[in-house]
C-alpha cells in the first residue's frame, strides 16, 4: 500500500540511524538522518571514505535495513517489509550504477543489458533485444554488443552499466562512486553522459560521491560527516 501522504516525494528518510557492534561496542554509523527528495531531482551525498555515505545510499534502497528510522521509497515504507516486498518495491522502479560496474561476465554487452528488461517480462524478446540496441547505441557502444566485459575497457563497460541501468526507465536511480574506477579523461565523460541520460529520463538521481567537482552537478548536495548529514548551499 502506497502512503498518499508522500507521493510528492520519491524518497525520504526520517531519523534513520545505523549501529553496528564494533567488537563489543556499539558503533553509529549514521546519526538520525532526515533527508527528503522530490521526483526528477538529482542530489550528491558527499563525505570522505567512512563517514557513512555509502551505508546511507543502503538504507535508502532497502539493500539493508536501519537498527532506528524509517525510509519511504516510491511511496512505500520500507522499514515495515521484509527483504521480498523491499525487492518487490526496487523492481517497481530502482537501478543502480557501481563503482565496480557489476557486469555478468559470461553475457555480452547487449544480454547484460536484456537483462532487467527480461527480468520485468513487460516487452516481447524481439522488443527488448531492440530496446537494448538503442541504448547501447545510445551511449556509443552500438559497434561493441557482442562483447563480453572482459573484452571492454573500464569506460566501456561502465557505459554498458549506464544503459542497463536506465532499461526500463527507473524512477530512482542509485549511483556509487560512478566514476571512482576511471581515468580523469573517462571519468567525465562517464559523468556528462550519465547527467545527459538522467535529464532525458527525468530520473531522480542519487549520487553517492568524494569527487567535489562531479557532486557540483546535481541540483543539491549533502555532506556526510561522523555519520551527520547536512545540506550544502550552493
Amino acid at each position: 500500500m502506497i502512503d498518499k501522504t508522500v507521493q510528492d516525494s520519491s524518497l525520504s528518510s526520517s531519523q534513520l540511524t545505523k549501529t553496528v557492534l564494533s567488537g563489543d561496542q556499539p558503533l553509529t554509523i549514521l546519526k538520525a538522518v532526515d533527508l527528503d527528495i522530490k521526483a526528477g531531482e538529482s542530489v550528491a551525498i558527499v563525505g570522505a571514505s567512512g563517514s557513512g555515505k555509502s551505508t546511507l545510499l543502503g538504507l535508502l534502497a532497502g539493500l539493508d535495513v536501519a537498527s532506528d528510522g524509517q525510509v519511504t521509497l516510491l511511496g512505500h515504507d520500507l522499514s515495515a517489509k521484509d527483504e521480498d516486498a523491499r525487492a518487490a518495491v526496487r523492481a517497481q522502479g530502482v537501478a543502480f550504477v557501481f563503482q565496480n560496474f557489476h557486469l555478468l561476465p559470461g553475457l555480452t554487452a547487449l544480454e547484460n543489458v536484456m537483462l532487467p528488461l527480461e527480468i520485468r517480462g513487460q516487452m516481447a524478446n524481439r522488443d527488448i533485444k531492440a530496446e537494448a540496441n538503442r541504448l547501447l547505441t545510445g551511449v556509443g557502444l552500438g559497434q561493441r554488443i557482442t562483447h563480453y566485459p572482459n573484452q571492454l575497457s573500464g569506460g566501456e563497460q561502465q557505459r554498458v552499466a549506464l544503459a542497463r541501468a536506465f532499461a526500463g526507465q527507473p524512477k530512482v536511480l542509485f549511483a556509487d562512486e560512478p566514476t571512482g574506477n576511471l581515468d580523469s579523461t573517462t571519468g567525465a565523460h562517464i559523468e556528462t553522459l550519465l547527467f545527459e541520460l538522467n535529464e532525458k529520463s527525468n530520473t531522480t538521481l542519487v549520487l553517492v560521491t568524494h569527487d567535489e567537482t562531479l557532486a557540483a552537478r546535481c541540483q543539491r548536495q549533502f555532506r556526510m560527516a561522523d555519520g551527520v548529514l547536512a545540506e550544502v548551499s550552493i
